[in-house]
Formats: C-alpha cells, sequence, structure tokens
C-alpha cells in the first residue's frame, strides 16, 4: 500500500470510505458498547462496581476501537486486495486506531491520576493505629 504522500494520505482520509470507518472505530464501538452496558445495567441484575465509574466504561470502550486486524481482513475482503478503496480503508483503520489509542489514553490516564490519589488517602493514618484514618471517620453508630 503506499499513500502517495501528503497529497495521498489526504485523499484517502477525505474518501467516505475511510470516513465511515473513522467513524464507526472511534465513535460506533463506544456507543455500542456504553448502550450495551447501560442496557444491561437497566434490565438485568448486572451492576457496576462500585469502584468502576461510567467514565471508565466510557475509557475502555474508547479503547476498543484500535481493534484493527479484524478491519483490516473486512476491507480486504469487501474491496478487493490492491483497490484504491481497500488503500484507503487501511488509511483510516489504521488512523481510527492511533485516534482511538490517543482518546483512551487521555480519559483513562485522567482516572488513573483519581485513583492514584484515593489509594494515598486510603494510606494514610495520623494516629498510627494500623487502621487508615479514611476507615475510621465517626459516622452515624459509632
Amino acid at each position: 500500500m503506499a499513500v502517495g504522500g501528503w497529497e495521498g494520505l489526504g485523499s484517502a482520509l477525505t474518501d467516505p470510505v475511510a470516513v465511515g470507518i473513522i467513524m464507526a472505530l472511534v465513535l460506533g464501538k463506544p456507543i455500542g458498547i456504553m448502550g450495551t452496558t447501560w442496557l444491561l445495567t437497566k434490565v438485568s441484575k448486572a451492576r457496576l462496581d462500585t469502584s468502576f465509574k461510567w467514565i471508565d466504561v466510557f475509557g475502555v470502550s474508547l479503547l476498543a476501537g484500535i481493534g484493527f486486524t479484524v478491519s483490516l481482513l473486512v476491507a480486504e475482503l469487501s474491496f478487493g486486495h490492491g483497490s484504491l478503496q481497500d488503500d484507503h480503508a487501511k488509511v483510516g483503520i489504521l488512523a481510527a486506531s492511533v485516534l482511538a489509542a490517543l482518546l483512551a489514553t487521555m480519559v483513562l490516564r485522567t482516572r488513573n491520576r483519581q485513583y492514584r490519589k484515593a489509594e494515598e488517602e486510603e494510606k494514610v493514618d495520623a494516629d498510627q493505629d494500623g487502621i487508615p484514618d479514611v476507615y475510621q471517620q465517626d459516622g452515624p453508630g459509632r
């Protein structure tokens, strides 16, 4: 596959085939995963773990957009090996994979910082009794 420089890359990325693939991988997969997860939590006994938030599901669903091996196979079977549409589809798949990885990285790194902060707060034991202070908060019944 030869893209043909910046002009060829621009041509490939504006081809409706590539645009459709990018939209499907970067938007379609997260919508499908989030929608299915939400629906299952509403119509069944399935629930998210209390430590797992919807933004975490979103980050992982974005990450699903990088699964490009089957997409490459489907594109080749659909358009024929070596055709212009096949080449543009490959560019779209690779661009979508990079974009999905970057978006997922942004979301998951933000969440990781929040989890690390919570972990640090759980380690604080100011009275040094061996029980982290976060678990010794005064409340009703204590």
